[in-house]
Formats: structure tokens, C-alpha cells, sequence
């Protein structure tokens, strides 16, 4: 029996059961797969169903506003994906629905890179393409005992073309799918349960006594810190909010975000700069939220005004209305302090 065989043995017996498995709906697929880019399997599977049930096809989606579909991505983060999802929802929309076969023409599409182009054109068509993701760069550098970094182009390439000769000519899906489960269940990262791995017996590093040890990657960067103040502008029993135009959370609502200012005192300065005189400013607490590049360390402050105006462009939102828009999980901790202050009685939240 050779790997390809033991593995697709194995996984018809434990293959883990998800609501986005066992479909060959390129348009249910594609939705997965992106969720999937940077979100654990079991937090997914949630929003998928959800997803699906709001935009059950491509035209659906295609059609939606941009605002409802980041309001449904709502809390998966990295909403560039939601953006991208729309974007290409239009221009298969526009072919007629129809998704294209193979994995070189879907990375043309917006937000398709290779790994998920070769997981839709695997799962959906049956193409022999391994999808390259973490798992698949682990168990492959186990397998066969890759000791070079694999972020290495050649090296990348070479885990590729190992993981392209373990592809059958039919059940790639499956095989893509059995790699990903083996890595998330069984040749986990640092210490492997290799007692039960059903192709320890080809495993060189598991013969050499040190799967451990690999893959070897080089460590990333640590995200850069940033000090940033959320300032819960509160006035008439309105919270105000302004919609991002940067790129990090753009078209995302957020409170009004301050960077390298935590002092009391400088707000003050800064809003009085900006025509706005605060009745009081609190410090309700801190929280913090890390992206790929960088971390937000942040402090939330109430602060009270007389009438409601603010320093920049945004809307004065009631404590209904604040669940309305889409809001990224940075602003988890915030929200949270502005419904606790918009609900409680009138008489309580005056001077």
C-alpha cells in the first residue's frame, strides 16, 4: 500500500465532519475555502452556514450591497477576504454563474490565491493539485524529511511538486482534505501523535526520530506595537461612529480612534484643537487586538460632550442602532463598554 492509498484508507474513516464538506458546489466551496484562509475550521463552520443561508448563490451575492456582506463577515476578521468575495461574486454574476474549472484560471479572480484555487479546482473538479496550506507543508516536510526553511521559494516549490506525485487521478478532494485533517488532528506542530499515524511507516523523519524538529520556517516579525486611544464621543444618548478609509479595516465602522495618544490631558488638547470641548473624559479600561502586522494596545475612554459634533465625518448612533453597521473584532471590547453605558438609565449617564 502506498501513502496516497493508506492515507485516503485512513480518512474514510476518520475524516472529521464539517457543514462546508462532502459538496461539490464550487460556489459553497469557494465560500469555505476563503473563510478558512485565516480562520479555524470550527469557528467557520458557523459563519458558513449563516453565510450561506443570507447569500444561497453567487447572484445573491453578487447583488447584495458591500455593507451587508462585511456585516455578515462580521468577527471573521482580515475583511479584505468579504471585499474580495463580492468582487468576484459580480464577475461570475456576469459569466452566468459559472465558475471556471481549473485552478490557473481562478487565480485571475480577486482574492483567489494558489492554495485556494487548487483546493475549489481539487474539491469541485477533482483536478491533481495539492493545496498548499500549513498542514500540507508540515506533513510533506515530515514525510520526506525537508530540513531546508520551506518560506525558501525553491523549497515551496519542492513541497509542491512532493505534494503534486501524492494526488490521485481521482478523490484529489479527498486527498487535500485527508492531508489537512492529518496535520489538524494527528501531525500536529512541535510534538506529532505519531503512534497513531497511519503513515508513520513512511515517514522519514519519524524513522530518523525527529519530526519534531520540523518543518523548519523562519520566525516571522513581531506584529508592531501601536498605542491607540477609543474614544466613546457620547452625547444626547447617541455613541459616535466613523467608517474606516484606511486600508487596515476599511469600509469597517469603528469609535474615534486616536494613534501614539493615551493621555487625558492630550485628548483634551487634541479635541479641543479640533473645535470640540468634552464635558468630562473617563477611562473606562484597556483591551488589545493583534493583526498581522501590527498590535493595537488600546485605551477606551468615554468622553462626554454637550451636543453631539465631532472632529471628522461619522454618524451619532443609538444603543439599536450600534448592532446595525459592521463592526471589526478589534472593536469587541469597546462595543461592549458602549452598550453597557447607553443602557443604563438617562438619569445615570448625566454629569
Amino acid at each position: 500500500m502506498n501513502i496516497t492509498k493508506a492515507l485516503l484508507t485512513w480518512y474514510d474513516v476518520n475524516k472529521r465532519s464539517f457543514a462546508f464538506r462532502g459538496t461539490k458546489d464550487p460556489y459553497a466551496i469557494w465560500i469555505s475555502e476563503i473563510m478558512l484562509q485565516q480562520t479555524r475550521t470550527e469557528s467557520a463552520e458557523g459563519y458558513y452556514i449563516r453565510f450561506l443561508r443570507q447569500f444561497p448563490d453567487v447572484f445573491s451575492l453578487a447583488q447584495a450591497q458591500e455593507q451587508q456582506v462585511l456585516k455578515a463577515w462580521e468577527g471573521l476578521g482580515y475583511y479584505t477576504r468579504a471585499r474580495n468575495l463580492h468582487k468576484t461574486a459580480k464577475i461570475i454574476a456576469q459569466r452566468g454563474g459559472e465558475f471556471p474549472d481549473n485552478a490557473q484560471e481562478l487565480q485571475t479572480l480577486p482574492g483567489i490565491g494558489p492554495y485556494t484555487a487548487a483546493a475549489i479546482a481539487s474539491i469541485a473538479y477533482d483536478q491533481p493539485l495539492p493545496a498548499m496550506d500549513g498542514n500540507l507543508s508540515r506533513v510533506i516536510s515530515r514525510l520526506y524529511d525537508i530540513r531546508e526553511d520551506i518560506a525558501i521559494p525553491s523549497v515551496r516549490r519542492r513541497l509542491f511538486e512532493l505534494g503534486e506525485q501524492l494526488m490521485p487521478k481521482q478523490r484529489a478532494g479527498d486527498m487535500n482534505q485527508a492531508l489537512m485533517d492529518l496535520g489538524a488532528t494527528i501531525c500536529l506542530p512541535g510534538t506529532a501523535d505519531c503512534g497513531r499515524c497511519p503513515l508513520n511507516s513512511f515517514c522519514i523523519a519519524y524513522q530518523e526520530g525527529e519530526p519534531e524538529r520540523l518543518p523548519v520556517l523562519t520566525k516571522k516579525k513581531p506584529p508592531k506595537e501601536i498605542n491607540l486611544s477609543v474614544l466613546l464621543l457620547h452625547s444626547e444618548g447617541r455613541i459616535f461612529v466613523t467608517r474606516r478609509s484606511e486600508a487596515l479595516l476599511h469600509g469597517l465602522c469603528v469609535f474615534y480612534l486616536i494613534e501614539h495618544i493615551i493621555d487625558e490631558r492630550d485628548i483634551n488638547k487634541h479635541l479641543l484643537s479640533r473645535h470640540i470641548t468634552p464635558l468630562s473624559i473617563e477611562k473606562l479600561g484597556t483591551a488589545r487586538h493583534v493583526f498581522t502586522h501590527r498590535l493595537w494596545q488600546m485605551t477606551i475612554y468615554l468622553v462626554e460632550l454637550a451636543a453631539p459634533s465631532a472632529p471628522i465625518k461619522g454618524e451619532w448612533l443609538s444603543l439599536p442602532q450600534l448592532s446595525e453597521p459592521p463592526f471589526p473584532t478589534a472593536m469587541r471590547v469597546p462595543m461592549e463598554m458602549a452598550v453597557r453605558h447607553l443602557s443604563r438609565p438617562a438619569s445615570a449617564n448625566r454629569i
